[in-house]
């Protein structure tokens, strides 16, 4: 049974209202794209943007949460993304798209790392099992985000999709504000956390979470372009993301469980191998229903490999230091996701969805391979003893 505190039910309600902030644009960007004539590449900066800024986020102030301030941090990001939701819901350009979608990367960086290093705080039992409970939340709200955008944009337009999405932060702020929830040990020195990946097992556990994220970067910026250029309706593209996001909802849990029993690094490295193919698979389909249902096999995928690698992270970060590594693991991931975002829209263009998902597919087994590499440190050769005078 998950070990549950005081707290842990507002926390898994304002997590998934982060997730349903951050993501409602992602079945509205064709829409976007098509009132504003902004070009394919900007699709891209959309998306990509909001990765850049939260990797700075999840690097500069996610460590912030080892020195007590993690239920602030919780807050600030709830913020934020009321924030974000409203200069979505005002803006008219290709310019504050961008800076809205920077606000509210900003608030999904501020908020993650301290909801993990919280959930792992609870009890030194079960960690990847929480650890899995709260990315299911994460990820149900983070699909149910396009969902709300495809469903609402048709009958009421493009703003009120965004502002259904701050009410949603909005609620899970104040939900969260009366609540006492575990601090995390405590780290007082004031420190970056680049320090960390001196150790071999966070390096691993880092790689890993990579690996599996890596594919998030091309779906962002262009599984809407794709899916509505095969002929799919809003109301399709925002059900292929809740169709991804049901089952890891479902087994996240489960796959945190097995990471617990069978090991992190064995469980987290056959999910990656897994995702790999079926990520290059989908440039291959030309029917939006057959990429719909291979999302959902992913998404039940998926379930089993990131609680593992976020449980990797966990294990091997040194004490008082929980938020900094799970920052640092996710600031890694950001930094993947703004680059293949940023590349993914000129790809698509260039080489088209055959090339461009190959592309991410071969990412993917690149870093779990790396993943099992770092995850010993090498070993030394024996000191040459001295020539005795």
């Amino acid at each position: 049974m998950v070990t549950r505190t005081r707290g842990w039910y507002p926390l898994l309600l304002a997590t998934a209202s982060i997730g349903v902030a951050n993501s409602v644009i992602f079945s509205l960007l064709s829409d976007l794209q098509d009132r504003y004539g902004f070009s394919d590449a900007g699709l891209g900066l959309i998306a990509g943007t909001g990765f850049l800024v939260g990797l700075i986020g999840q690097i500069v102030l996610a460590p912030l949460a080892d020195r007590g301030h993690s239920k602030r941090l919780l807050l600030a990001g709830l913020g934020l993304a009321v924030a974000g939701s409203v200069l979505f819901a005002s803006s008219s350009s290709l310019v504050m798209l961008v800076l809205s979608r920077a606000v509210v990367g900003l608030s999904n960086s501020v908020f993650l790392p301290a909801s993990r290093a919280i959930t792992i705080a609870i009890s030194d039992q079960h960690v990847a099992r929480r650890l899995g409970t709260l990315s299911g939340v994460e990820l149900a709200g983070f699909v149910t985000g396009p969902t709300i955008g495809g469903f609402l944009v048709g009958p009421y337009g493009l703003r009120v999709p965004f502002l259904v999405a701050g009410a949603f932060a909005l609620a899970g702020a104040l939900l969260l504000a009366p609540r006492t929830l575990p601090e995390p040990p405590q780290d007082d020195r004031t420190r970056l956390a680049f320090d960390l990946l001196r150790i071999p097992r966070l390096r691993s556990g880092v790689l890993l979470s990579i690996a599996l994220f890596l594919p998030v970067g091309f779906y962002d910026a262009t599984l809407d372009r794709y899916l509505t250029d095969l002929g799919a309706s809003n109301h399709l593209i925002g059900f292929s993301f809740l169709l991804y996001g049901i089952p890891f909802a479902l087994l996240a849990t489960t796959g945190g469980h097995l990471a617990d029993r069978h090991g992190a690094l064995r469980a987290g490295v056959m999910a990656a191998v897994l995702v790999a193919p079926l990520t290059t698979v989908y440039g291959f389909l030309d029917v939006p229903e057959a990429i719909i249902a291979l999302s959902a096999l992913e998404g039940a995928i998926q379930a089993l490999g990131v609680p593992a690698a976020q449980a990797l992270v966990a294990a091997a970060a040194p004490p008082g230091r929980a938020a900094a590594a799970q920052g640092l693991a996710g600031a890694s991931n950001l930094l993947v996701g703004a680059t293949t975002a940023y590349l993914a829209g000129a790809l698509y263009k260039a080489i088209g969805p055959e090339g461009m998902f190959t592309v991410a597919g071969s990412g993917v087994l690149l870093f779990a391979l790396l993943a099992v590499a770092r995850r010993r440190q090498p070993r030394r050769a024996p000191p040459v003893p001295e020539p005795v005078s």
